[in-house]
């Protein structure tokens, strides 16, 4: 595809756009079998002790912070003839198939170095595929909407990824004598499955925009330069920080709200409400970004996330129906918490596009998930830290003081933090005006160039 003036970018049909997002498909069925069946099914069956295994997830997290902008710079900078980001459909889609068969399906006698080397090689493969592919996701079109569009039939998929991942564990405990390695092989058949596929529509079908004209040698010095000087990504950056904590902190204590505060039978039928409102909602939010602009109908997402959280303070002892209400509402802002961020970071990349003519969005999403994993890192901790201040029994509370403590953890302190996000972005500098001429700028650039102006 042409790319010169990225006009024909623009006009990416929508059933390219549904080939590119089918990749998030496999991907969105990961994490919550990770999150909840790996720690049964490696202490329970496999014989793990609980806590190397706790230390083994911290140490493969860990080492994302080396990998992440590793693999966002490479694939800046390496240009092979089938595409910069294309390429990594391929090493990504292997390395997990192969991080995904040996972690969700081990054999008995496995010890704890099996187990560290299979999940790193999952988040590795994890990676690999996600962090090219936004950058990829920035570069389809340069057009203010278009990047909502594309990001939000990504996460659309993501969803029914992550539904998927509810569905089928439900239909598998169904039957007689299944235990949680059943759940996790048949999970894996179906992620080993649809990964080469997708991948395969997204490689095949979906046009990578030609390489930049620059490429100027990578420096650490001048790339953190270049970073803490984009204002627009420095507030969006900080905004997902924020929100991260404030919604991880909540997602950790779910569970334990939900069981000794409100005395919820089955939280895992609330969470399938939860991501079905998620998908349902998703081109609502790509209506409004269109209407109000991406940033204040973040900021509303925001809102009502937060409303949500402050409310269930007030949430009483067996007031299942009221928290399941206030949880579908949230699952309603779930897509354009997640979607509308990656377009806006998309938006400031041009930034630097406009000043250098060249584009390093797989630098902005790897700084972008480094500073979002040290979101999760702290917002799973800090709650658990601070109930376990207070002597708050996990394995079931009853007494008033942890109970209330664990009450203002799930509801007032999220609800602080998000108000805080929200506030950012709407306050968030890089309008589409102003976006209209940045990409004004870089097409009279690159009209230069072309004409014959070099670029060092």
């Amino acid at each position: 595809m042409a790319s010169a003036s990225g006009r024909e970018e623009q006009h990416i049909s929508l059933w390219r756009i549904l080939a590119f997002g089918s990749v998030q498909l496999p991907l969105g069925m990961i994490g919550l079998p990770i999150a909840i069946y790996l720690a049964p099914l490696y202490s329970g069956q496999m014989q793990l002790a609980l806590q190397l295994i706790g230390i083994s997830l911290i140490l493969a997290r860990l080492s994302d912070f080396i990998t992440d902008p590793m693999i966002g710079i490479i694939s800046d900078r390496w240009r092979p003839k089938i595409g910069r980001r294309r390429v990594w459909l391929i090493f990504g889609s292997v390395t997990m198939m192969a991080g995904v068969y040996l972690l969700f399906r081990p054999s008995p006698g496995i010890d704890i170095t099996y187990f560290l080397a299979a999940v790193a090689l999952v988040y590795l493969g994890y990676t690999m595929l996600l962090l090219p592919y936004h950058a990829w996701a920035a570069e389809l079109s340069e057009d203010y909407h278009v990047r909502t569009r594309i990001s939000s039939v990504s996460q659309a998929f993501s969803i029914a990824g992550l539904i998927t991942s509810t569905l089928i564990p439900a239909y598998v405990q169904m039957q007689p004598g299944m235990t949680s390695a059943d759940v996790m092989s048949a999970l894996s058949v179906v992620i080993i499955t649809l990964l080469p596929l997708c991948a395969a529509l997204a490689f095949f079908f979906v046009p990578e925009p030609e390489a930049p004209i620059r490429k100027a040698p990578f420096s650490i010095t001048k790339a953190l330069k270049m970073l803490g000087s984009n204002r627009a990504f420095l507030q969006v950056t900080v905004l997902v920080l924020v929100a991260t904590v404030g919604e991880v902190f909540r997602q950790t204590i779910t569970v334990f709200f939900a069981r000794d505060v409100v005395g919820v039978p089955n939280i895992g039928v609330i969470y399938f409400l939860y991501f079905l409102a998620a998908l349902l909602v998703v081109p609502g939010w790509v209506w409004l970004a269109k209407r109000i602009e991406k940033h204040r109908a973040l900021a509303l997402a925001l809102v009502i996330v937060a409303a949500t959280n402050a409310l269930m303070f007030f949430v009483p002892k067996g007031g299942v129906y009221v928290f399941t209400a206030l949880f579908i509402l949230k699952g309603a802002c779930y897509g354009a918490v997640l979607m509308l961020p990656h377009a806006m970071i998309a938006d400031t990349a041009d930034i630097d596009t406009a000043d250098t003519l060249d584009r390093q969005q797989g630098l902005f999403y790897a700084v972008t998930a480094m500073v979002q994993k040290m979101g999760y890192a702290a917002g799973s901790g800090l709650p658990l830290l601070l109930l376990g201040s207070v002597g708050y029994v996990s394995a079931g509370e009853s007494r008033a003081e942890p109970l209330l403590a664990l009450t203002i953890s799930y509801s007032v302190i999220p609800a602080v933090l998000v108000l805080i996000a929200a506030y950012m972005a709407w306050h968030y500098t890089l309008t589409e005006a102003r976006h209209r001429d940045i990409r004004a700028e870089i097409d009279a650039r690159m009209a230069d160039a072309s004409s014959g102006e070099r670029i060092a």
